[in-house]
């Protein structure tokens, strides 16, 4: 009786081991031909998706150079341009002992490495490696992938991706050269594909808790473009905005937030003064914000005007502008007065000297009658910034405040950008009327 007891025992794990085996092996042949180590070798793709882990081994509390090999893999082919864009697919474990903010760890990783921080999608679904695969085609649309992991851990992604219906090839990080950690992480690997295939015997769907659809490859078209030009006069910046679905105001009284990204771009407009309040008492010269046309402090250096409404688009005006501003705000619109420099192509008399020396900026007309804003690089003497801006064609050119703190200005180039950047970064309390170009 107990030799049958025997028999039948051996029988069962011989069957047991063996179906391991053909599950393990499976797993490893199906991957064959799809799997690639050499960075010039691997096709491209848009998508690379790097399978979590922590950078701290949860086993040992010591590095974990799985992390690490996985992160250089993920930056070697973004930078070789084998890849687009990088997905980092992992869990949050802060809570637990030696445990990571998975995807934010790899992301602030691959950064140090020259990974662009907009090329980097943070996954928290990647609690599983079927979450990982099966997000890429069920929310982020994407049906052709490059798998970046250790290879042992790539032939089980490349299995369930081609059980999902998604074309994946695999990138092979190096795997660390100690044993006790090659032994331990392939033996649970071993039992991880037979999970796999009990998991698509039973049916077992992915749990993913992110459902908004967004194919993230997709980006919205720039709004805004900004270019470097040299003149014999002084370099330029020039900003220029796609006015195409935008609309222009005037902010009196507040600074425009910087987390606000309907803005693509916000700068000092009027002079302002320091002995007023904030608002529109502060604003050198009437001036029109949110439809409606206000009375500010007097000065002598406003000889033109600068207006925008959706029916008229931008004008410039010299000397006369009073009626100007009244059809703006009649329009719904904005505009505000400065110190002309150019009008119809042609330098005018300016109440600034030509000798004063500083950093200037202007909102102009350009030579494509496109509205642009162009900044000296640098300091430069007021005639030089008047002649940079002539050499360029530009037709009308309208001062904008300027100095320290007068100077704050940022912009979006796309309107995906959830942080602007900045011409300058800080603003004066009292600097209190921007000009803000928003989408509509």
């Amino acid at each position: 009786m107990k030799k049958k007891v025997c028999i039948v025992v051996g029988i069962i794990l011989f069957i047991i081991l063996c179906a391991i085996f053909v599950c393990d092996q499976s797993v490893a042949y199906n991957a064959k031909g799809r799997l690639y180590e050499n960075v010039d070798s691997i096709p491209h793709r848009n998508v690379g998706l790097i399978l979590g882990t922590s950078p701290i081994s949860t086993w040992t509390g010591r590095r974990n150079y799985y992390f690490d090999h996985r992160i250089k893999a993920g930056a070697d082919l973004y930078k070789a341009g084998k890849v687009d864009w990088l997905v980092v697919s992992g869990g949050d474990y802060r809570n637990t002992e030696n445990g990571y903010d998975e995807p934010v760890a790899m992301r602030d990783s691959l950064m140090k490495q020259g990974v662009d921080s907009t090329r980097i999608i943070l996954d928290y679904d990647g609690t599983r490696t079927l979450n990982s695969i099966a997000k890429m085609r069920d929310v982020y649309c994407q049906d052709s992938i490059t798998i970046i992991s250790q290879k042992y851990h790539n032939e089980r992604a490349l299995y369930q991706a081609k059980h999902l219906g998604i074309e994946a090839i695999g990138f092979n990080a190096t795997t660390p050269g100690r044993r006790t950690s090659w032994w331990r992480n392939r033996g649970r690997e071993v039992l991880a594909r037979v999970k796999l295939f009990m998991d698509i015997i039973r049916g077992v769907h992915p749990d993913i808790k992110e459902p908004m659809i967004i194919d993230f490859t997709k980006t919205q078209p720039d709004v805004l473009s900004i270019s470097h030009i040299k003149t014999e006069y002084g370099d330029l910046i020039c900003l220029k905005p796609d006015m195409t679905g935008q609309k222009m105001d005037m902010m009196c009284g507040e600074i425009p937030s910087p987390e606000n990204d309907s803005i693509i771009l916000a700068f000092a407009g009027a002079f302002t003064g320091t002995e007023f309040d904030k608002g529109h008492a502060n604003v050198a010269g009437d001036h029109v914000a949110g439809g409606k046309r206000f009375k500010g402090y007097r000065c002598k250096r406003n000889t033109g005007a600068f207006t925008w409404s959706s029916p008229s688009g931008p004008q410039f005006h010299y000397k006369d502008y009073t009626s100007a501003l009244d059809s703006a705000a009649q329009e719904g619109g904005m505009g505000f007065a400065q110190e002309m420099m150019i009008h119809n192509g042609n330098a005018v008399k300016t109440t600034r000297p030509l000798r004063n020396i500083n950093v200037f900026r202007a909102l102009c007309l350009d030579s494509d009658n496109q509205l642009a804003l162009y900044e000296s690089q640098g300091i430069v003497t007021f005639g030089n910034f008047i002649d940079a801006l002539l050499s360029q064609g530009v037709k009308e050119a309208l001062y904008t405040d300027m100095g320290q703190g007068w100077n704050y200005c940022f912009y979006r180039v796309n309107q995906s950008e959830k942080s602007p950047k900045y011409l300058h970064s800080i603003s004066l309390p009292y600097a209190s009327n921007l000009i803000v170009i928003k989408i509509i």
